[in-house]
């Protein structure tokens, strides 16, 4: 009796065990196609990489001499050192913060949007210019639409925007800033947004000041 009990258990532990052998031998044939399709799907990634342009030089958003704004008059223009953190700017309908840096060199852009030296101070009477990159900090520059509103904060105060309009123009495009008498801002950033390599346009947002607050005076 005891011998039978036995005998059993070895058949059943034996069938188990084949039934284990046949249940991996048939998950490695399943596995082996799907194995097989992922390595043909690394290697078509990367040669369809290798056919795309190489960027070798580092996009410059805002070319020499587009803008062609004067510089505001000296006792008009606070006294900001290049590299400086001077605000920021926040776009309500995107839901983000932006630090602005004075300079519009290829450090100050790492970090933030740049407002170019020789253009007016946010706030202040003239074109006040920042430039930005197209995937970072202006990534979504192009969902903004007129009526939209823009916020900037420096130490002179917070100042409202309303954008009044974008227009697209070739990246050698001189002067394409024009001078303005009102306090009015313009964002310029490289276009087309997803171009693969050196975008050859410049994609610029105008908006007009709407309200201005003066900075909050500590006690």
């Amino acid at each position: 009796m005891k011998m039978r009990s036995g005998i059993t258990i070895a058949v059943k532990l034996i069938f188990l065990l084949s039934l284990c052998v046949m249940v991996y031998s048939t998950f490695q044939i399943l596995k082996a196609p799907a194995e097989a399709r992922e390595a043909l799907r690394i290697w078509d990634k990367k040669r369809e990489e290798a056919r795309l342009p190489v960027n070798s030089e580092e996009e410059i958003p805002l070319p020499e001499g587009m803008v062609s704004s004067p510089a505001a008059p000296a006792g008009d223009k606070p006294a900001y050192i290049t590299g400086e953190v001077i605000g920021e700017i926040y776009f309500p309908k995107l839901d983000k913060r932006v630090a602005i840096l004075e300079g519009t060199g290829r450090a100050e852009l790492k970090r933030g949007a740049g407002h170019d030296e020789a253009s007016a101070a946010p706030g202040a009477s003239g074109n006040s210019v920042l430039a930005g990159h197209r995937d970072t900090v202006f990534r979504s520059l192009g969902e903004l639409e007129t009526g939209d509103r823009l916020e900037l904060a420096t130490a002179d105060g917070t100042f409202t925007y309303e954008v009044t309009g974008s227009r697209i123009v070739d990246g050698e495009t001189r002067g394409a800033v024009k001078p303005s008498t009102d306090p009015v801002l313009t964002l310029i950033t490289c276009y087309p947004f997803s171009y693969v390599g050196s975008a050859p346009d410049r994609y610029l947002l105008s908006a007009k000041l709407v309200t201005s607050q003066p900075p909050v005076q500590q006690p």
